[in-house]
């Protein structure tokens, strides 16, 4: 539906690498990338004659973390979408001072990935710094798991669809092979923030 070149925006990211920072063990796009990459959907959408429009909420907020979500609704010709992301920053990570800017970056990544289709950031991030591994997941991210698993809210289906088909959730915590990122889809999905809708 969207008027956009997924070549161009994996360029944009190519030539913008000194906007991408190393948070933790993992690189990820900053701020003012995201606001690039945003920008020029916008262009694109205004260009083929459509709207977009974007809202920012913070969900929760402390000194040990905070969560922001981004919408936007996008309307081409007849056709309308509306799309919420999630995106959550902890001080643990080593940005006290801005877990706000970063819960949004977050957030934002994940919203273009889903308008465009496609995990086209940390495709083009990998093949930027290869040498990078993914952090595994975190204390807190498998003692939430395990307690959304004991309420029903983690299901089978969920697992295999972030780990794989036939994966074992019970065994990647028992090996450490669980990562940061498949945890915190595992979460989104099991708190209904997947597709922008609660359930």
């Amino acid at each position: 539906m969207l008027p956009v070149r997924l070549e161009d925006l994996k360029a944009l990211i190519e030539e913008n690498k000194d906007l991408v920072v190393k948070i933790g063990h993992n690189y990820e796009i900053s701020r003012p990338l995201a606001l690039k990459l945003w920008q020029y959907l916008v262009s694109k959408v205004m260009e083929a004659g459509g709207s977009i429009k974007e809202s920012v909420k913070v969900d929760y907020a402390s000194t040990d973390m905070v969560i922001v979500s981004v919408s936007c609704t996008v309307i081409v010709g007849e056709s309308e979408i509306t799309l919420c992301e999630v995106g959550e920053a902890h001080r643990s990570e080593g940005k006290e001072d801005t877990l706000a800017r970063t819960a949004y970056t977050r957030a934002m990544k994940r919203l273009l990935e889903r308008l465009v289709g496609e995990d086209f950031i940390n495709q083009v991030i990998k093949k930027m710094f290869p040498e990078v591994r993914e952090v595994p997941a975190s204390e807190n991210q498998k003692r939430l798991i395990v307690s959304l698993v004991r309420e029903g809210k983690l299901t089978k289906e969920m697992v295999e669809r972030v780990l794989g088909p036939g994966a074992s959730l019970n065994q990647a915590l028992r090996e450490n092979t669980l990562t940061f990122s498949q945890a915190r889809r595992l979460i989104d999905m099991a708190k209904g923030r997947v597709n922008g809708q609660a359930t």
